[in-house]
């Protein structure tokens, strides 16, 4: 986002202080259609058709009426849609920043995405044996291929869930953020009982889960490329039960803004005030019915006020006017640019016939 979406963007957030409620930040379920069975998710399981193209460029059309200024394109796996690129494309058209989230598997077929798009996150969870135990065997080389795609040509960070299998490799994943030039964002176990599988053998201990926090603070104070904000990362080394994703009361310091300031939008047109309550909301309206805007203004009402998801913590923040945080959130993005234009310099200095990233079969 250029200097004119922040400014802008950070006049929603003082308005919306006042009591003005505007949707600038959309997450969009495109899809339940997955290409992987992660471990910890069930999303594809809810089989659900998906929207058509046309829909869903309508639904872009109602968001930028109303004010949206960023959307979140998550699922499923958003690149098995054929029109995800068309789809992108047209957000931004809207004059939308776009940001995608993605396990990779299918990024190196579709290379023209990272032109239509303004932001990529990787699901990436650490070494071999680690991300492929928490997601699937294989899914570690697909990501990797991945990101040899997108190095370089794209604002990239990736997205670590953290539990037992890779908790211990937080080096491990920094070395291979400085190697192809991408910021790191972690968040623990958090999925709801609708969209979440099993983690009973996944979840690490509070204590464990703690350290990490703890740990990731010093690697971010010394410099590592972590994305998160170090008051996100202090707050989180304080949950009191990680096996509790949502609290009815305000714990980070500052009140939710899911509903006044952002919300999700399901692969089948509900809209509900964040993703953790897909499934929970029970007066959740059907965008497609009733139109987004009206949508929106039925989320209003949160059964919660804090949470342990990386994004919707550090937005509550960032709507909430914190100045360390948005300085932060700056410089990480600022820090981003330079990694990829370093990437961009690298790659044209490879070797003809030889590759700057592994070679898999």
């Amino acid at each position: 986002m250029n200097l004119f979406g922040q400014i802008s963007m950070g006049i929603d957030a003082a308005l919306g202080l006042f009591g003005r409620r505007k949707p600038v930040n959309v997450m969009v379920s495109i899809t339940d259609n997955c290409c992987s069975r992660c471990n910890y998710c069930q999303i594809p399981d809810q089989g659900r058709p998906d929207l058509s193209t046309a829909q869903w460029k309508d639904l872009f059309s109602q968001m930028s009426e109303a004010g949206t200024r960023r959307i979140g394109v998550w699922g499923g796996e958003p690149l098995m849609r054929n029109d995800i690129t068309e789809l992108c494309a047209y957000a931004r058209e809207l004059g939308m920043y776009v940001s995608l989230d993605s396990n990779g598997y299918i990024l190196p077929a579709k290379p023209e995405i990272l032109t239509n798009i303004d932001h990529l996150v990787l699901a990436y969870d650490g070494p071999e044996k680690a991300h492929d135990s928490n997601r699937e065997e294989g899914s570690h080389a697909k990501v990797t291929r991945a990101m040899e795609t997108a190095s370089g040509k794209v604002r990239l960070w990736t997205i670590t869930v953290l539990t037992r299998h890779n908790m211990n490799h937080l080096d491990h994943i920094m070395e291979t953020a400085l190697k192809y030039g991408f910021q790191t964002t972690f968040q623990s176990l958090h999925h709801n009982e609708k969209l979440g599988g099993d983690t009973s053998g996944m979840m690490p201990s509070d204590e464990e889960y703690r350290n990490v926090y703890r740990k990731l603070l010093t690697l971010k104070n010394n410099g590592a490329p972590v994305a998160n904000s170090t008051r996100y990362l202090k707050s989180l080394a304080k949950w009191p039960d990680y096996s509790t994703t949502r609290l009815t009361e305000k714990f980070h310091g500052v009140k939710c803004r899911a509903g006044k300031m952002y919300c999700n939008i399901d692969a089948d047109g509900k809209v509900y005030p964040c993703s953790l309550l897909i499934g929970l909301y029970p007066s959740s309206l059907n965008a497609l019915d009733t139109g987004f805007q009206k949508a929106f203004n039925n989320t209003l009402e949160l059964p919660c006020q804090a949470c342990t998801a990386s994004c919707y913590t550090e937005y509550n923040y960032l709507y909430s006017l914190q100045p360390g945080v948005a300085l932060q959130w700056n410089r990480a993005v600022r820090e981003t640019d330079r990694m990829m234009k370093a990437n961009q310099h690298s790659i044209k200095h490879v070797v003809p016939g030889e590759s700057s990233g592994n070679q898999h079969s």
